[in-house]
């Protein structure tokens, strides 16, 4: 990317920003107020990714860059830091996280390294999970902080034990069914999730994808007996059991 237009995208937040002259909508937004803004650029990005709609991605990007220059100019007027501190900052963190790119120190493998960055990463803290945003999504907090303590040796021996723990955790929410025990009927659903979603990590696999991909493929299916329903011209509100049974069976073989 050419500097000047980088710099230019910076005019136009500053002329959108100006007290006097700037747009009513933008003059008047905070930090606070952009984060949502930020958010869904962020899953906007995400979406062309896994549509593999590399033009609309290209848009995309530039409105979550938008979003870095907004954050920094509302910082800039604050007299905190400004676009440029921002790419130092980021500059500096990465060269120094990549020593053995930057500098000559060596790694033997890849895991070597993923220790040494893990512990680049909590000089400051007192647990190596102090550094995991209580804002994440708990999807991607729980994946984080799997991924922190197996780090440390916290891990199962091998993926059967991992898919064993699920089991186990569907043993204990079924016990709490059976008492009917809301509390524990929570704690113990959320333990099942959690375990679940460690299988994953223990596969080397992200949850996150394996999820869509799931939501993908029910969503296929959903709208194929949508299909049959209205070429048949049932009312799915109305169907017994059976019926939907058959209907996606016959969905899933379409």
């Amino acid at each position: 990317m050419k500097k000047i237009e980088i710099q230019k995208l910076i005019e136009v937040m500053k002329k959108l920003r100006d007290p006097k002259k700037g747009c009513s909508w933008d003059k008047k937004q905070t930090m606070e107020t952009i984060i949502p803004h930020s958010i869904e650029e962020v899953y906007e990005v995400a979406e062309q990714i896994y549509n593999k709609n590399y033009e609309k991605l290209k848009e995309e990007l530039g409105d979550l860059l938008f979003q870095v220059v907004y954050l920094s100019e509302i910082a800039s007027e604050k007299k905190l830091f400004n676009f440029n501190d921002v790419v130092k900052k980021i500059t500096t963190k990465m060269i120094k996280r990549h020593p053995h790119v930057f500098k000559n120190k060596k790694f033997k493998n890849l895991n070597q390294f993923k220790i040494w960055w893990e512990k680049s990463k909590n000089k400051k803290n007192n647990s190596i999970i102090d550094n995991i945003p209580f804002t994440y999504p708990a999807f991607l907090e729980a994946n984080k902080i799997q991924k922190k303590v197996a780090s440390v040796g916290f891990e199962y021996r091998n993926n059967l034990e991992a898919v064993n723990k699920v089991s186990e955790e569907i043993n204990e929410l079924k016990i709490e069914l059976k008492k009917n025990n809301k509390r524990k009927i929570k704690e113990e659903l959320g333990d099942l999730i959690f375990a679940t979603l460690d299988v994953s990590r223990k596969l080397k696999l992200n949850p996150e994808i394996i999820l869509k991909n799931a939501n993908k493929k029910f969503s296929k299916r959903w709208r194929i007996l949508e299909s049959i329903a209205k070429k048949e011209k049932i009312s799915l509100n109305t169907i017994s059991k059976k019926k939907y049974n058959e209907m996606w069976e016959s969905a899933k073989k379409l």
